[in-house]
């Protein structure tokens, strides 16, 4: 089965995120299910910022999504006009975007849903 992710949660203040990435896990771990993408809007795009520095006793999530997209091929998407709003931007000199993140624009959301089985949103 293939599955869309949908993240709206901001990395840090709500357990959206972490909700996702533990979700995302488990599917990985069973062979009968395929992450198509995983897609950050909204709050969630706040997902992306690599200028969040947690605690050395909190869970890096951002750091943690992208491990996680290179460790198992699957893309990190970010809305970019939602990413702009929150100031999270991809252009020089203030690009604060994770580097495995690729803003794009809702089209590749409709085209991930399109292809996929299931939407699960947090």
């Amino acid at each position: 089965m293939n599955y869309t992710i949908l993240v709206m949660g901001p990395a840090y203040g709500t357990q959206s995120s972490s909700c996702a990435y533990q979700f995302c896990h488990s599917l990985i771990d069973n062979t009968l299910h395929h992450i198509k993408s995983i897609f950050f809007y909204a709050d969630g795009t706040l997902n992306a910022n690599d200028f969040v520095n947690p605690a050395n006793d909190e869970f890096a999530i951002v750091t943690a999504w992208q491990q996680f997209s290179e460790t198992y091929h699957i893309p990190l998407f970010v809305c970019i006009a939602a990413a702009q709003r929150r100031g999270v931007v991809n252009q020089s000199p203030h690009n604060n975007v994770g580097s495995l993140f690729q803003c794009v624009g809702l089209g590749e959301l409709s085209d991930s849903i399109a292809n996929s089985d299931r939407v699960i949103q947090f």
